[in-house]
């Protein structure tokens, strides 16, 4: 009999069947990875199953057992297709923008060059900017002038005080004189593209104090126009006036009188000219015409009596060609021509004398245009004037005109002028005298508003008809301070010699002069 009774039935069958459940579901996974999953189909419009839908159960392909290559094909074919990722185009560079640095932002361009950037213990100075000095006024005291439209004007008034000597420029002791003398002038300038117009103007009066009979006016202007036809082709014309006294000596006075102590006569001039000039590349040529009014005030004698200088009025036409070659900026060669005659009012003077004229003269000269060393004109030629009464003799003589301006150096300048005129004389058996003149004057600047200056003069007047000379001497200092550009303090001493052959003509003369200019 065995000690352990055996399990009653009801124990065991739950066993069992738990056991049974546990295989069927683990050879259910088994299964399911050997069979194909039956794709989704669709049915069509009479109900049937689309030729992608499994067949039916029951027919012949049910359960089919397909070889490796097909079940591998159906397999690619039922797993869906990843999208294929296509490589984005690159980004554009970044540009650095503005102000990014000053913004504390990324992207900006660098502050500085790292490779000169200092160490940090020293601190970085900024430069200091260069200062650009303005360019130098080479004429730092020249007047500005004052605009009006187109038109440049420099106005000028100067008050002078001084001492003559010799205020009548009388033979013999003599009595001096304080004076005073005011001047006023005015230029312009006009401000064109084209063509041009200019002039000066000046005029005033001179007051002896204690020699009335020597006061006198004095005044002189010229306008000058030119009109631009085209590039080669131009028209210009001037207008001119003098008004002054004659003092003994004076080539218009007849020699060896002796004027009153009344007044100082007046002699005054008008004239005009008008002509044009055409240019052939280099080559100029220029014709002018000329027409010049000469009036005479009588003279008082010191015996009384009037000398009627007012029948020698007289005009002038003339006729001047010139011809000009530019061989450089620099320097220009020319030839000029004159022809002119003179017409009295009076066919017969109160000499008894007929002074109408007949005049040529021919030039050859040169125009120099070294800027900074040597400007100007200077030319030879000869003159000659034939007289209608026979009685007087023919006027000839060499011609030497030159007016030069030499830079010798920075602050000296050099003036040099000469001229050589045929003048008419109102001397008995006269017919005139060849005038000529030589000046020099160098001015040197001690400072830029400071300039002083000294000046020679020779003059000499032979007369044709007569063994009559005479000769006048000048010396001059003269100094100038720009107080400022438009103030300026004048002062001058000059000396005076007049020497003739005929007696009781030289006289000498001494002027002092102290002024004050104001300019614009």
């Amino acid at each position: 009999m065995s000690l352990r009774s055996p399990l009653p039935r009801r124990a065991w069958q739950p066993a069992v069947a738990a056991l049974a459940i546990a295989m069927g579901f683990s050879a259910a996974p088994a299964r399911a990875q050997d069979a194909s999953p039956a794709p989704l189909g669709l049915k069509d419009s009479d109900g049937g199953l689309s030729p992608a839908s499994p067949p039916p159960p029951g027919s012949a392909s049910d359960n089919p057992q397909p070889d490796a290559q097909e079940t591998t094909n159906a397999q690619n074919d039922a797993q869906p297709k990843k999208p294929i990722r296509r490589k984005p185009p690159p980004l554009a560079a970044l540009l650095p923008y503005k102000k990014a640095q000053r913004a504390g932002l990324p992207g900006g361009p660098p502050a500085f060059d790292p490779a000169k950037t200092p160490p940090p213990t020293v601190a970085a100075l900024p430069p200091i900017p260069v200062k650009h000095r303005p360019p130098v006024d080479d004429k730092p005291f020249d007047p500005v002038g004052i605009m009006a439209g187109d038109f440049k004007l420099l106005p000028t008034i100067e008050e002078d005080v001084g001492y003559a000597s010799n205020p009548s420029f009388l033979s013999g002791p003599t009595k001096g004189s304080t004076y005073e003398s005011t001047q006023a002038g005015l230029g312009f300038q006009s401000d064109w593209a084209r063509d041009e117009l200019k002039g000066s103007f000046i005029g005033g009066y001179t007051d002896y104090f204690n020699a009335h009979q020597a006061d006198s006016p004095n005044g002189s202007g010229t306008i000058d126009g030119r009109l631009d036809v085209s590039r080669d082709f131009s028209v210009d014309g001037e207008g001119r006036f003098s008004i002054a006294t004659q003092t003994p000596g004076s080539v218009t006075l007849p020699t060896g009188v002796v004027l009153s102590g009344n007044e100082r006569p007046l002699v005054e001039t008008y004239g005009a000219t008008l002509g044009g000039v055409q240019k052939f590349g280099d080559l100029a040529i220029s014709l002018h015409g000329t027409l010049d009014r000469t009036d005479y005030e009588n003279a008082t004698l010191a015996d009384g009596s009037s000398e009627n200088l007012a029948s020698d009025d007289f005009t002038a036409w003339g006729l001047r060609a010139r011809a000009a070659y530019q061989i450089s900026p620099i320097i220009s060669p020319f030839i000029e021509t004159v022809i002119d005659m003179r017409r009295y009012d009076e066919a017969v003077d109160f000499t008894g004398y007929e002074r109408n004229s007949n005049g040529a003269l021919g030039r050859a000269g040169v125009t120099l245009a070294l800027t900074g060393q040597l400007t100007g004109e200077a030319s030879l030629g000869y003159g000659e004037r034939q007289y209608q009464d026979a009685r007087l003799p023919d006027l000839h003589a060499p011609l030497v005109d030159a007016s030069l301006i030499w830079s010798a150096t920075p602050l000296t300048t050099v003036t040099l002028k000469t001229s050589t005129t045929l003048a008419d004389t109102t001397n008995a058996g006269d017919s005139g005298a060849v005038s000529r003149g030589y000046t020099i004057d160098v001015s040197h600047a001690l400072l830029r508003n400071f300039t002083i200056g000294a000046s020679a003069g020779y003059a000499t007047d032979v007369y044709a008809g007569a063994p009559l000379h005479d000769a006048t001497t000048s010396f001059g200092l003269h100094a100038d301070y720009n107080v400022t550009r438009d103030i300026v303090l004048r002062a001058s001493a000059n000396h005076t010699q007049f020497t003739s052959s005929a007696p009781g003509n030289n006289y000498i003369a001494n002027v002092f002069m102290l002024g004050l200019r104001f300019q614009r």
